[in-house]
């Protein structure tokens, strides 16, 4: 699965102009659109501990014992580290919560089976006949699967010749979803531009 690049969220934002609502300490409302259009167009709002962006990409509450989310975001390279920052996202179940950043990737999950396949072959001695037999029946029932539910049934019941997936490690089946890497990029480039418009709004760490 596809996503944006920073050089292809640069571009989806490169006519972009910041309007601030608000900004009152670490109380702030800002938007950034462009002009006349409505497109990738989002919103950034603070207030202590909290940011919550919000705009046609989706929208993603963050908590964090920092005070001031833009100190604790801020990054002037632009660079993004979305594993962190999926841990301090808010949400009303485990599930809703990682459904928000991650979905599951199909492609990843025939690979990572197939490793752990070929990891169980490498240590264990089989005829070349169950060793071909083994192939082709995850051939047939786990590569050529077309969709999540039927891949995730048939590893859950493949069992041939005293293999299985038991320890298949589910969690390593899902990828970064593409609206939240460009949130996160939203993120950076939009406190980036509020710092360059305001050079003196800055708050501290307060943690």
């Amino acid at each position: 699965m596809t996503q944006p690049t920073l050089e292809k969220f640069l571009d989806d934002v490169k006519h972009h102009e910041i309007t601030v609502y608000q900004n009152n300490g670490v109380y702030r409302h800002l938007t950034f659109e462009k002009p006349g259009g409505c497109y990738h167009s989002f919103n950034i709002t603070t207030f202590p501990h909290h940011l919550v962006i919000t705009g046609n990409m989706g929208a993603l509450i963050f908590f964090h014992s920092h005070y001031d989310l833009f100190d604790f975001f801020r990054n002037e390279d632009l660079k993004i580290t979305p594993d962190d920052w999926a841990k301090q996202i808010e949400s009303t179940s485990y599930e809703v919560k990682i459904n928000s950043y991650s979905e599951f990737d199909i492609d990843k999950t025939k690979k990572l089976a197939r490793k752990y396949l070929d990891d169980y072959l490498k240590n264990i001695a089989l005829s070349h006949d169950e060793k071909s037999n083994l192939l082709a029946e995850f051939n047939r029932k786990i590569l050529c699967a077309e969709d999540e539910w039927k891949i995730v049934d048939a590893i859950r019941s493949f069992e041939l010749d005293n293999f299985d997936f038991e320890y298949f490690c589910w969690e390593d089946c899902r990828t970064h979803r593409y609206d939240y890497i460009w949130l996160c990029y939203a993120i950076v480039w939009g406190i980036k531009k509020f710092d360059e418009l305001n050079q003196d709004g800055k708050n501290h760490d307060r943690t």
